[in-house]
């Protein structure tokens, strides 16, 4: 009921409302304390000290150059008493002169692929031959003594077994002609394959040779023509085979087998592959064939110590010694030109493995073991235009011409150089049928009547 009040305002009664419900406490969690992580300082590098030296990777032993020197001269002075010494023994141990100078080769071409791979950067190319075993190419070879001793009496008692004892045992008692006996299988696998291809026209030559005499001194001048005909045939076919032998065996020797000589397509790939310079190393071969020919022809001469000597051992004597001075300078002459021989077939063979003309399936097993080692693959080449590519092989082929010509000029200098010194002073079949620059390496033309120590 609503009543007014004093100022007449209206009162109304109070409402009757139910007690409001209190809110509970609210309730605070607890945040996680995280405690902050303090970065312990890692300790800077030094700075280096201005002038010390930079530290490198571990490196093998660094050979003494006095020694190496040593080593070297030894080796000359055994190689030139190798192809110089007593007549006819001298055809015999200049066979291990000629395997001693491919397995120069060998080396001398693995380690110019070594030094093009990503592998060189893992230590010296000796750390590098070690890994490849006892039988691995070195840079020196040696006469006699075995190569990498330590490493081959190691491999050779592997087991314990009596069939372990007796290899030890033969090692050991071969230690001192291991290198030797290498010479000479090395060799004699070099000289039958060069001799394979070359020999044909030596003996065609040969041939000619002596019918032209036989039928100047009988006086059948109408078989003259036969005589002529053989020796043109010779003399074409030891140019064509002398173009493809220098190559070869620098191929062979690199693989190490008989079959790489006979890889036609590979060497001949490898011969266009880099044509100018084996065009210079056809050229110092005939060069050097020319001129180790003026002293056998200087053996004619009438004031040759040789000539006016008393009895013919003197005589013999004389001659001997005068064709060991001359090998000095020839056996020089033969570890330049090998040596080059082994710089143009290391060249060729790299850029065509990378450029994919020659495929490391096509190689022998040894050389495709050593390319993978070395991570030498085959690389991407730049795509040409037809109109630039069609040019270069345009080019290419008029200049492979022009080069083929020079070639031909070179080696008919050889052939000739040795028709012409055979006239002036023979020496019997020898000169026909071996070329030292090719073949066997001596130039000990003695006589057999002095041999014999007989007058001529």
């Amino acid at each position: 009921m609503q009543t007014a009040n004093e100022t007449g305002v209206q009162v109304q009664p109070p409402l009757n409302l139910p007690p409001i419900a209190e809110a509970p406490p609210p309730v605070v969690k607890a945040v996680p304390i995280v405690e902050p992580v303090v970065e312990k300082p890692v300790a800077k590098p030094a700075a280096p000290v201005a002038g010390a030296p930079a530290l490198l990777p571990k490196r093998g032993k660094i050979e003494n150059p006095l020694i190496m020197l040593v080593a070297w001269i030894a080796r000359f002075i055994v190689g030139v008493f190798m192809i110089s010494n007593v007549f006819p023994l001298s055809f015999i141990t200049a066979i291990a002169a000629f395997g001693w100078l491919q397995r120069r080769v060998q080396a001398v071409a693995l380690r110019g692929w070594w030094r093009e791979s990503p592998r060189r950067h893992d230590g010296t190319f000796n750390q590098f031959l070690d890994s490849l075993g006892p039988g691995a190419p070195v840079e020196r070879p040696r006469w006699f003594w075995r190569e990498r001793i330590v490493m081959s009496l190691e491999k050779m008692s592997r087991g314990n077994s009596a069939r372990a004892f007796l290899r030890v045992g033969w090692t050991i008692a071969t230690l001192p002609i291991h290198s030797l006996w290498l010479n000479f299988k090395v060799g004699i696998a070099g000289l039958l394959t060069t001799f394979m291809l070359t020999g044909w026209g030596g003996m065609i030559m040969l041939f000619s040779w002596y019918f032209g005499w036989l039928n100047s001194f009988h006086k059948g001048y109408e078989d003259a023509f036969l005589g002529l005909g053989m020796g043109l045939l010779g003399s074409l076919l030891l140019i064509v085979s002398l173009f493809y032998v220098p190559m070869a065996q620098a191929h062979q020797a690199a693989a190490g087998e008989i079959a790489a000589f006979f890889q036609f397509r590979v060497v001949f790939r490898l011969i266009l592959t880099r044509m100018t310079a084996y065009v210079f190393l056809l050229a110092g071969l005939a060069l050097t064939s020319l001129i180790f020919e003026i002293p056998r022809i200087f053996t004619v001469s009438d004031n040759f110590p040789a000539n006016t000597a008393q009895t013919a051992s003197e005589a013999f004597w004389l001659l001997e010694g005068y064709w060991f001075l001359c090998s000095i300078f020839f056996f020089f002459a033969l570890i330049s030109l090998r040596s080059y021989s082994a710089l143009v077939y290391r060249s060729a063979m790299l850029k065509a493995v990378r450029a994919g003309t020659i495929l490391t399936s096509d190689l022998p097993p040894r050389l495709a073991l050593w390319f993978e080692k070395l991570e030498i693959i085959p690389q991407a080449q730049v795509p040409q235009h037809v109109i630039v590519a069609a040019l270069k092989a345009t080019i290419s082929l008029k200049y492979r011409a022009f080069m083929f010509g020079i070639a031909f000029v070179f080696l008919l200098l050889f052939v000739m150089r040795f028709y012409v010194g055979y006239f002036l002073v023979f020496n019997e079949y020898r000169g026909i049928l071996n070329h030292p620059v090719v073949q066997v390496p001596t130039i000990d033309w003695t006589p057999w009547h002095l041999v014999r120590g007989e007058e001529e």
